[in-house]
Formats: structure tokens, C-alpha cells, sequence
């Protein structure tokens, strides 16, 4: 699953993956479109449930902070 984001200022984009142990990864990525400060994170989930909330919890915020979905 690969998610984009954008607003008028800013990028971010979210990815959930495997690992090879078979944990649920979080990744995150934010960047500036006008400048080159950003940033990543990630974060791993036992299980898939845990980290499908968490994605939808970062959903919600970046849309209610004005950012777009672009693919």
C-alpha cells in the first residue's frame, strides 16, 4: 500500500510493507516542495490490525490539515 499526499507547501507520503520476519512496517516520509527539509520515520506492528489503525489515524490528520491526496 502506497499513499501520497500533498498541500500547497508540503509532500507526504505512506507506505506499509512487510519485513522479512514478517512484522508490518509504517513507514512515512514528509518533504517541502519549496525547500529540501524533510524528514522519515517508521514504525513496526506485530500485527496488521494495530498498524491499518494507525495508518487510517495519520490519514485523517493529514486531511484535516488541508493536504490532497494525489495517488
Amino acid at each position: 500500500m502506497f499513499l501520497e499526499y500533498r498541500s500547497e507547501r508540503r509532500g507526504y507520503i505512506i507506505w506499509l510493507d512487510r519485513d522479512l520476519y514478517g512484522a508490518y512496517v509504517l513507514f512515512r516520509q514528509w518533504y517541502g516542495l519549496r525547500n529540501r527539509r524533510g524528514g522519515k520515520k517508521s514504525e513496526v506492528f506485530a500485527r496488521e490490525e494495530d498498524a491499518l489503525r494507525k495508518l487510517r489515524r495519520i490519514i485523517r490528520t493529514r486531511e484535516r490539515h488541508g493536504y490532497a491526496r494525489i495517488r
